[in-house]
C-alpha cells in the first residue's frame, strides 16, 4: 500500500504542519508564544514521515499531502527552493525546532534559569545533528540551499555546543565555583579550538574564533590563579599564581590583538558585529588593566602549564536518523547473504571473552585508585579545600575496600 493511504493520517500531518507554521511565525517576529509541548509536535510531526520509501516518487506524496512546498533560504536571500524528498522536509522542520531550541535557550539565561538555558542548548545541538543526517540522506532533491546543507547544520550543531559549554562555564563562575569553573573554560577554548579546525571559514568567522579560544583560555589561567588563592590554607605559592596570570595576559593580548584587527582590516563586518567586537576589546582592555602585570616572552610563556580542560556537554549525537538511510548506497536487506551472515556472527559470538564479574570489580578498583591519587595531588597543590578533601577521600576509601573484600570472596570461591 503507498504510504498515507489512510486519511486519518494525511489530516493529522496536515494539522501538525499547520501548528508548525505558527511556531515558524512565533521565531520570526520573536514571539514567546510557544512552549516545549509545540516542539513535541514536530517531533511527532517528524516520526510520521521518517519511514522508508523505497523507490516510491516522493514528489507525488507531497503533492497528495497538499503541506507547503516552498522553502525559503536565509542565507541565500530568501532564494526559493522546491522541496521534493520527504527527508529534505524532515531536515527543514528539525531546523526549526533547533531554531526554537536555542530561542529557548536564551531566554531562560536572560531570566538566570542556567540549567535550562543549558539544557535547552545541548537539545538545539542534538536537533541540528539530526537535520544534517536528513539533509545527506535526500534522494530526490537537487538543491538544498545552503542554510539546510548537511554541512552547515553539522557547523550549527558544533556551534551550539559550544555556547552550552559557555553557559556551564558561566554558572559555575556565577556560583563561585572558580576551580571548576577555570576547567570549563578550558574545554570551551578547547570546543572553539575544534570548531576552528573543522573547516575553511570566511575569514570573518576564522578570526572571531580566533580570539574567542584565546580569550577563553585567558579566563582559565585567571581563573585557576584565583581559585589557587582562595583555596589555599597553607602558605601560597605565589610563583605559581604570578605564572598563571602572566599566561592570562597572554592569551588576553592576543585576543585583543586579534579584533583589533579585525575592526580595523575587515569591511564586511555588519553593524551588530562591529558594535559586538567592540564591546570584547573594552573587556579584554579592562582585563589587562585590572592585572596589571609584567609580560613574558614567549618561550616562558610555553613553559606556563594551562588549566586542565573538563567538556561537560556530551557530543552532538542525534536523537534518531533517516530511516531511508540504507537506500543511500544501494545496498539493500535482499543483498546480503544471510547464510554467510549467520555464520560470520556466531563465529564472532564463540571468540567473545566473557568479561567477568571479578574483572569489573578490578576495573573499578583501578577508576577509584586513580581517583583518590588525583584528590592527593590537588590537596599537595592546595587546589581543594581541606575539608572537602577528608570528605571524598574517606568515601572513595570505604568504597575501595569494599572492591576488595568483594574480589577477595570471588577469588576463593
Amino acid at each position: 500500500m503507498p504510504p498515507f493511504e489512510d486519511e486519518d493520517t494525511k489530516r493529522r500531518i496536515r494539522y501538525l504542519h499547520f501548528k508548525i507554521k505558527h511556531l515558524e511565525e512565533a521565531l520570526e517576529k520573536e514571539d514567546e508564544n510557544f512552549t516545549l509541548d509545540d516542539l513535541n509536535l514536530v517531533l511527532e510531526y517528524t516520526r510520521i514521515l521518517n519511514i522508508n520509501y523505497q523507490n516510491v516518487d516522493h514528489s507525488k506524496i507531497l503533492k497528495d499531502l497538499d503541506i507547503t512546498s516552498i522553502f525559503q533560504d536565509p542565507l541565500e536571500n530568501n532564494k526559493e527552493i522546491q522541496i521534493n524528498d520527504i527527508m529534505f522536509e524532515c531536515s527543514r522542520i528539525l531546523w526549526v525546532m533547533a531554531r526554537a531550541y536555542a530561542y529557548l535557550s536564551e531566554k531562560f539565561e536572560n531570566e538566570q534559569e542556567w540549567e535550562d538555558s543549558i539544557i535547552a542548548m545541548v537539545e538545539c545541538s542534538k536537533i541540528y545533528k539530526s537535520a544534517a543526517y536528513f539533509s545527506s540522506s535526500v534522494v530526490y532533491q537537487k538543491d538544498v540551499g545552503t542554510s539546510l546543507s548537511s554541512e552547515n547544520l553539522e557547523l550549527n550543531s558544533e556551534e551550539a555546543r559550544v555556547i552550552a559549554q559557555s553557559l556551564a562555564a558561566l554558572r559555575e563562575e556565577n556560583n563561585n565555583n572558580i576551580y571548576f569553573a577555570s576547567k570549563l573554560y578550558a574545554g570551551l577554548s578547547a570546543l572553539s579550538k575544534r570548531l576552528f579546525y573543522l573547516k575553511k571559514h570566511v575569514e570573518k568567522k576564522k578570526q572571531q574564533l580566533r580570539g574567542q579560544f584565546h580569550f577563553d583560555m585567558g579566563k582559565a589561567c585567571q581563573l585557576k590563579a584565583h581559585a589557587s588563592i582562595e583555596s589555599s590554607l597553607t602558605s601560597i605559592n605565589q610563583n605559581k599564581v604570578l605564572k598563571l596570570n602572566q599566561k592570562a595576559s597572554f592569551y588576553y593580548q592576543k585576543a585583543l590583538d586579534i579584533w583589533e584587527g579585525m575592526v580595523k582590516n575587515l569591511s564586511d563586518l555588519s553593524k551588530d558585529e562591529r558594535d559586538s567586537i567592540e564591546n570584547n576589546i573594552s573587556i579584554v582592555k579592562e582585563l589587562i588593566k585590572e592585572m596589571n602585570i609584567e609580560s613574558l616572552d614567549y618561550e616562558e610563556i610555553k613553559k606556563i602549564q594551562d588549566p586542565e580542560p573538563i567538556i561537560i556537554i556530551p557530543e552532538n549525537l542525534a536523537p534518531f536518523v533517516p530511516k531511508n538511510i540504507v537506500y543511500l548506497t544501494r545496498f539493500v536487506p535482499k543483498d546480503l547473504n544471510i547464510k554467510r551472515f549467520k555464520s560470520f556472527q556466531k563465529k564472532k559470538l564463540e571468540q567473545k571473552i566473557p568479561y567477568s564479574k571479578k574483572e569489573k570489580l578490578i576495573d573499578q578498583k583501578s577508576g577509584i585508585i586513580r581517583t583518590i591519587n588525583e584528590l592527593k595531588q590537588l590537596n599537595e597543590s592546595n587546589e581543594i579545600e581541606v575539608d572537602k578533601f577528608a570528605e571524598l577521600l574517606e568515601k572513595y576509601s570505604t568504597k575501595l575496600k569494599m572492591i576488595e573484600t568483594a574480589i577477595e570472596k570471588l577469588t576463593k570461591q
